[in-house]
């Protein structure tokens, strides 16, 4: 799943009108001003607010599973596959049309180093296979669903992630870390579930805790 924001429920509202994201999300904040608990405004409308204040709603899950996915980069190895090819729904890509130009690298490397990251030079995802003769270590959706929400919080100017550089403690505490982590640990979850869980009950940092950056 991915946390989308007003601007990507817009669009997906423009192509389909009867989903009422946007009419959800007014709904919400209405909700929210007459006192209502945070549990019910989220099972009522599907929106919840995130630990900078803005809206979100719980896309659901985009892409295939890590068995699909490293099947079709071993077939493809060296060349750069659209993410298209990786997602078996494509609303993200309706919420985020730049989103279209993202392409998938994998490379062989000491999977202690990195699991995967998010290269600007080539508007790219770059994912780590470990050695050529070794196995996948990392759930490749995972890496994807990370990434990706850091690219939403750009779109959506919500709290953003930062370098590892800047120190573990600092970096494990913003709270645009502490979301891309987060959706990988709902990515578990039913549709079900998510709609009768908030993030706050997922997160491995509490709000309180979390640096909120927008740069």
């Amino acid at each position: 799943m991915s946390f989308i924001g007003i601007k990507g429920a817009e669009r997906l509202d423009e192509q389909t009108p009867s989903l009422g994201l946007v009419a959800a999300q007014k709904q919400a904040v209405q909700l929210l001003r007459n006192g209502t608990d945070g549990c019910a405004i989220k099972q009522q409308t599907g929106w919840e607010t995130g630990a900078d204040g803005k809206w979100r709603y719980e896309l659901t899950d985009p892409f295939h599973t890590t068995p699909e996915i490293e099947d079709h980069l071993k077939r493809h190895f060296g060349e750069p596959i659209n993410i298209r090819f990786c997602m078996n729904d494509t609303a993200l890509l309706v919420a985020y049309p730049a989103f279209e130009r993202l392409r998938l690298f994998s490379l062989y490397a000491p999977t202690h180093r990195f699991s995967g990251y998010f290269d600007p030079g080539n508007y790219g995802m770059m994912v780590c296979m470990g050695t050529a003769n070794s196995p996948f270590d990392h759930q490749t959706e995972g890496i994807l669903l990370h990434e990706v929400q850091h690219l939403i919080q750009e779109e959506e100017n919500f709290a953003r992630g930062g370098d590892p550089l800047m120190g573990f403690r600092r970096y494990f505490r913003l709270a645009g870390e502490v979301e891309a982590r987060n959706v990988c640990r709902r990515h578990s979850l039913t549709p079900k579930q998510r709609l009768c869980t908030l993030r706050t009950q997922t997160q491995d940092v509490p709000d309180a805790q979390q640096i909120v950056l927008f740069e």
